[in-house]
């Protein structure tokens, strides 16, 4: 959770923008030059784009390095110059359209377009990169799903039925002036993640295929790559690496992509060449590796916020996803959950009041209170959703300048149940005065060239580990194996001591 004053959580991620209903024709896809069944055209894609790139940045967060950023988006401009973007038989509303390159704030290796050209890459993908190829491979892969329009594409189809959504996430606020109970009370197995429309795995290779071809054309040993799909394998089968469930979860299997992605790269003759491995790990040196404790961590059942300065307890067993807008706390089967984010008033009981006034509650209790000393308001009550009956707690507290909503909701037959629980944990709520959390910094990659051959696991030994990585882990940040033989005077990617 970020140190932001200004963020109202609500993350709806909508294909359709306001104002127009799916419809259905013929675009042309411009990585294959054919023609295409589609839902947009090209200047609704750029709507949806530009309407929902907020919410990916809300989400996730950008990473705080203007440098980093930059690279980012020359290499990906560069890539884009190789692409049918500049053919001159392309409409020119396309042409015309520019391109976002954005690196997310995210532990997770993911990379990601909207249409209508807004690509992301997260922090955990680019150190899990070994050089600038890699990168113009990944790049390629994303734009070539945007000149392909294969959102457009997807939302033609009938799998996505009538109204052609993406998907939502959606814990805060009224949605569109609508029921407020779909809107701050829906919530599910992936209630707390963005839902992205799922490409089929024909999609995936044609992107691929494109991926390899513009970093090619733009002078790129796009083999490369491999190695970087080889490590996505490992992560699969490890189960987490920092969590890769969008990048992975339609993909073709990186280990098919690490055997035909040098197939497709040796059909290009000449075949590219540019590596920049050095160039490349100079900008990730110091990159925050695994989560960035300043957004906050956990640490037995305790949450910590440096930044903000405070804490509350996390009920044992229950499952942390901190975003960069609101900490969400589930219990392990879904049946209650807990969401703390910042509330958009200026005081605790506007804040309780206005909330309480939405249409689709049903408000059963509501008091000025205190929690950990400080001023606040609590409501109880019950909401209507699709799902059938939910039960919430809410508070409202003031709290270091800012005014924070701590929820509880669960499903009304199981909400007594989980009551007590829920309210243990937000009154827990207090003021944090330990230094030895105030100052806890985050882990950052370190940039090192070996003085001595030997195995990974030998240059390991005294490093920090980030929190969810091991040792195997930081084999697969380099690529390598923990036997694997490093020769002296290679540069390795190792936790900062």
């Amino acid at each position: 959770m970020r140190a932001r004053h200004h963020i109202r959580y609500i993350l709806v991620l909508i294909l359709l923008p306001s104002g127009f209903l799916v419809g259905c024709g013929s675009t042309t896809n411009l990585v294959t030059g054919e023609t295409q069944r589609g839902a947009y055209t090209w200047q609704e894609e750029v709507q949806i784009g530009r309407e929902n790139d907020p919410a990916i940045i809300a989400q996730f967060g950008l990473y705080d390095d203007a440098g980093l950023s930059a690279y980012v988006d020359r290499i990906g401009q560069q890539v884009l110059q190789t692409s049918a973007y500049t053919d001159a038989n392309t409409p020119v509303e396309i042409r015309s359209t520019p391109f976002h390159f954005r690196v997310l704030d995210s532990p997770v290796v993911n990379a990601m377009a909207l249409p209508g050209g807004y690509i992301y890459v997260t922090r955990g993908l680019m150190a899990h990169l070994d050089n600038e190829a890699q990168l113009a491979v990944v790049l390629g892969h994303e734009i070539g799903h945007v000149l392909a329009r294969h959102a457009s594409r997807r939302a033609a189809s009938a799998q996505l039925g009538q109204l052609g959504l993406i998907g939502a996430a959606v814990l805060g606020g009224v949605v569109g002036g609508g029921n407020v109970a779909e809107g701050i009370l829906s919530y599910g197995g992936a209630g707390v993640q963005l839902l992205f429309l799922s490409y089929g795995r024909n999609d995936e290779r044609e992107a691929d295929r494109a991926g390899v071809a513009y970093a090619e054309f733009a002078g790129y040993d796009a083999a490369e790559a491999a190695d970087f799909f080889g490590s996505l394998a490992r992560l699969s089968q490890q189960g987490g690496g920092g969590g890769i469930p969008s990048f992975l979860s339609t993909h073709p299997d990186p280990g098919e992509r690490q055997q035909t992605i040098p197939e497709l790269a040796a059909q290009y003759n000449p075949p590219g060449t540019e590596v920049n491995s050095g160039e490349y790990l100079s900008q990730i040196d110091g990159i925050v590796i695994g989560n960035d404790p300043r957004q906050g961590f956990t640490e037995g059942d305790r949450f910590y916020h440096p930044e903000l300065r405070f804490q509350f307890s996390i009920p044992s067993g229950w499952q942390v996803n901190n975003g960069a807008a609101a900490v969400q706390i589930s219990e392990p089967n879904g049946r209650a959950v807990l969401e703390f984010s910042f509330a958009q008033a200026t005081s605790a009981q506007a804040a309780g009041q206005e909330f309480g006034g939405q249409q689709g509650l049903s408000v059963s209790s509501q008091r000025s209170t205190t929690v950990g000393g400080n001023r606040a308001y609590q409501l109880e009550g019950s909401a209507n959703t699709s799902d059938g009956q939910v039960g919430f707690l809410a508070y409202f507290i003031e709290y270091g300048g800012n005014v924070y909503r701590f929820m509880g909701l669960a499903g009304a037959n199981n909400f007594g149940s989980y009551s007590t629980t829920l309210r243990r944990s937000i009154e827990s709520f207090a003021r944090l005065t330990s230094s030895s959390h105030i100052n806890r910094q985050p882990i950052r990659l370190d940039v090192v060239r070996v003085s001595r051959s030997g195995p990974f696991s030998s240059f390991v030994s005294g490093r920090p580990t980030p929190e969810g990585m091991n040792t195997e882990g930081l084999a697969i940040l380099n690529q390598m194996n923990l036997n694997t033989t490093v020769p002296s005077g290679y540069s390795l990617k190792l936790p900062q001591q």
